[in-house]
């Protein structure tokens, strides 16, 4: 079994240090799984919130560059006890920190997987952050949630678990929700917003993350205690000591999996009803006639979004013209592309093939 588990900053770090004892224990969790024959990938918070510990200060109230900074400090601190920690077990530790920038470009996004399955054939941990000591707001993933969800998505993981200091998700009522058959507009405002301090995420990015590994890959996302003894132990047997959003098990290949969720689109098109209709419920490619609005500079072969006429996304495709170009046949139908262009590559703007529906 291939398990992606996600451990965020408040349980990496107590009162503003590196939580050492605690990190030590997770590895011995990890460890066990790793002897009974499954391969485990890490996606670690914590490198701002060690910076913090390590320079004995708060990132409230801090701008980009100084997290970054901090973050630039934090990490061989993070990454050293983690090092000291699996070196308990005489298991070597990888370190992979990424950008949306590398999930963006289609090679990248290869040659991460490519590592990672490299790492595992060689018995390495991998250790897996957001870069956060070169991302800049235009290029930063955001949470290191998100990234987990990706990751589970790219390695063909069998779960995801989602570590961090509560017991899960909890209702608008305070109960403990067990089973999450489907992500409600209930689920969500229970989730609530991103919380602030030392970890950037929040409830609400824990169900995002649920959400994207439910579509992509259809399997479940176990969100638990890690504070707790023995949690990733009880998760690995099938019991449920937290929340498990449940996957959908109608997973995706992995070429609509990036440009649904590993690509950032460069613009998007505004389509009428019917257009609207004929690619949700008619299973069709995307035709320029549909389209009544073009929003940002893109290229061929950028992936794009396309938004229904109340501006909701309805899915993300590889566009097969340039908006230059887009501009000149909008609202037209393929018969009378040539003419307009001079030229025809193709009949539809987006192929069936190079679009996922969000």
């Amino acid at each position: 079994m291939r398990i992606v588990i996600k451990l965020g900053t408040r349980l990496l770090t107590r009162e503003g240090m590196l939580d050492k004892k605690n990190i030590a224990r997770i590895a011995g969790e990890i460890g066990e799984l790793l002897d009974g024959g499954n391969e485990v990938i890490i996606v670690s918070s914590g490198a701002i919130g060690a910076g913090c510990g390590r320079l004995g200060c708060s990132p409230r109230g801090l701008g980009l560059r100084e997290k970054q900074a901090l973050a630039s400090v934090g990490q061989t601190d993070l990454m050293n006890a983690y090092k000291e920690a699996f070196a308990a077990q005489k298991r070597p530790v990888g370190q992979i920190l990424i950008t949306a920038q590398d999930l963006a470009d289609r090679k990248s996004y290869l040659n991460i997987r490519n590592t990672l399955f490299a790492l595992l054939e060689m018995k390495v941990v991998p250790i897996i952050n957001e870069n956060d000591t070169v991302a800049v707001e235009e290029i930063k993933l955001g949470d290191n949630d998100y990234i987990s969800a990706i990751i589970t998505s790219k390695v063909d993981a069998d779960m995801l678990i989602i570590l961090t200091d509560v017991d899960g998700l909890l209702s608008r009522t305070g109960k403990l929700v067990k089973k999450v058959e489907k992500i409600t507009r209930e689920i969500e405002r229970s989730a609530g917003g991103a919380v602030s301090g030392y970890g950037v995420g929040g409830m609400a990015t824990k169900v995002e993350a649920a959400r994207i590994v439910s579509k992509l890959c259809g399997v479940d996302t176990y969100l638990a205690n890690g504070r707790k003894a023995g949690i990733i132990r009880k998760i690995a047997k099938g019991e449920n000591p937290g929340t498990v959003f449940k996957g959908t098990k109608c997973g995706i290949s992995h070429k609509k999996r990036w440009i649904a969720y590993g690509s950032k689109p460069a613009g998007s098109v505004g389509l009428d009803g019917g257009a609207v209709d004929a690619v949700r419920n008619r299973k069709s490619s995307l035709l320029a006639v549909g389209i009544r609005k073009i929003s940002g500079t893109f290229r061929e072969g950028d992936s794009i979004s396309f938004v229904d006429e109340k501006g909701k996304e309805v899915g993300r495709g590889l566009v097969n013209y340039s908006s230059k170009d887009l501009k000149r046949i909008i609202g037209k139908k393929s018969t009378e592309i040539e003419k307009i262009l001079g030229y025809k590559d193709f009949d539809e703007v987006i192929n069936r093939d190079n679009m996922v529906l969000m």
